[in-house]
C-alpha cells in the first residue's frame, strides 16, 4: 500500500464483501469519515449486490468476491459475511495484497485467526478485527483514565450483553454452520440451544495479578447492558448500552463523581474506518489499538470458554 493521503479529493475507496444488515451500517458510516467512499460491493446473490449498490449509490457491484478483490480501484475491503466464512474471505483478500477490516469475531477459533494473521504478515498487508466499540471516543477516554491510574490498580471488570430473540434454527444466532451463539457476539458455564449454539454464557476470568473479570452474554433475556471497572482507588461505570454509549462516570474515593460526555453516537462505525485509513497512511499492517496479538488472545480465550460450555462447530477443532 502506498503512503497515500486520503482526502475529499482523493478518498479511500472501500469495497464490501457480504451486503447484509451490518454492512448497511458500515455503508452509512462511510460519508461520516470525511475522506472515504464506498466504491464496490460483492455478494454471491446478484440481486442483493445490485440492490445494495443502488441503495447506497455504490459505483460497482459484483456477484463474486474474486472480481471485487481484483478491482485495482479498491484501497481496502470490509468483510461482513457470516462468522464461518471470515477466514476464507480474508485469506482471499490478504493473499492479493488487499487491506482488510474483518467483522468480529474474526473466526471460529484461534487456529483460523492465526492463519489470517500469518497471511497479513506474509503479504505485508493491513489486517484488523472490526471491534468498532474499541474506537468510540468514550471508550478511548475510559482507557486513558485507566492507564493514567485514576482508579488505581484495576481489580474487577464486569460487562453483559443480552437481548431476547425467538428461537430460529436457520438464523445466524442459532445455526452452527454460520457460527451461531451468544458467545461469538461478545466474547464457564452456559445453556445450549437444540442446535448446539449457546443461548447464554457466563465467563469468569482470573488474572495473574489477582484481578477478576466477568462477562455474560445471552440471546434469551434482556440484561442491563452496563459495564463497570473497579480499581483500588475508584470505579468507572458505563451506563446502558455500554458498547455504544457516549458517557461514563468516574467515582474516586472521597471525591465528587465526575461525568464524561461526548457527542452522541449516531452510527459508531466511522471511528474504526478512520483508524484503518490512519494505519494505511502510515504503512502499517496492524493497528496499535487493535493489534493482531489482541485478536489472537481474544480468540484463544473464546476457544477455552467454548470448550468448557460444550459448543462445537462441525469441522472446527
Amino acid at each position: 500500500m502506498n503512503m497515500q493521503k486520503f482526502t475529499s479529493i482523493n478518498p479511500c475507496r472501500w469495497g464490501i464483501i457480504g451486503p447484509g444488515k451490518i454492512a448497511q451500517k458500515f455503508a452509512e458510516a462511510i460519508p461520516l469519515t470525511g475522506h472515504a467512499v464506498l466504491h464496490a460491493v460483492a455478494s454471491r446473490d446478484k440481486q442483493r449486490s445490485r440492490d445494495f449498490a443502488e441503495k447506497y449509490s455504490v459505483a460497482k457491484w459484483y456477484d463474486d468476491y474474486g472480481s471485487l478483490i481484483a478491482d485495482p480501484d479498491i484501497d481496502a475491503i470490509y468483510i461482513a459475511t457470516p462468522h464461518a466464512f471470515h477466514t476464507g474471505n480474508a485469506l482471499l483478500c490478504l493473499n492479493q495484497g488487499k487491506p482488510v477490516l474483518c467483522e468480529k469475531p474474526l473466526a471460529l477459533n484461534r487456529k483460523q485467526v492465526q492463519q489470517m494473521v500469518n497471511a497479513s504478515q506474509k503479504n505485508n498487508t493491513f489486517f484488523m478485527e472490526a471491534m468498532w466499540t474499541r474506537f468510540l471516543p468514550a471508550i478511548e477516554k475510559v482507557l486513558e483514565v485507566v492507564n493514567k491510574g485514576s482508579i488505581g490498580t484495576v481489580k474487577y471488570v464486569r460487562g453483559d450483553f443480552g437481548f431476547h430473540t425467538p428461537f430460529d434454527s436457520n438464523s445466524r444466532l442459532f445455526d452452527m454452520e454460520l457460527g451461531g451463539g451468544s458467545l461469538l457476539d461478545i466474547i464457564a458455564t452456559g445453556k445450549l440451544a437444540s442446535t448446539g449454539a449457546d443461548e447464554s454464557c457466563l465467563a469468569v476470568l482470573q488474572y495473574e495479578n489477582g484481578a477478576t473479570a466477568s462477562a455474560f452474554s445471552t440471546v434469551s433475556a434482556y440484561t442491563s447492558l452496563t459495564a463497570e471497572i473497579g480499581g483500588t482507588e475508584g470505579t468507572i461505570t458505563i451506563p446502558s448500552a455500554w458498547y455504544k454509549n457516549n458517557t461514563f462516570n468516574l467515582r474516586r474515593m472521597g471525591e465528587e463523581e465526575q461525568n464524561f460526555t461526548f457527542d452522541a453516537v449516531t452510527n459508531g462505525f466511522e471511528y474504526q474506518v478512520r483508524e484503518v485509513m490512519r494505519c494505511l497512511e502510515q504503512g502499517l499492517t496492524e493497528s496499535p489499538a487493535m493489534s493482531h496479538e489482541f485478536s489472537l488472545l481474544l480468540s484463544e480465550t473464546m476457544d477455552i470458554i467454548r470448550q468448557r460450555i460444550g459448543v462445537k462447530y462441525d469441522g472446527v477443532d
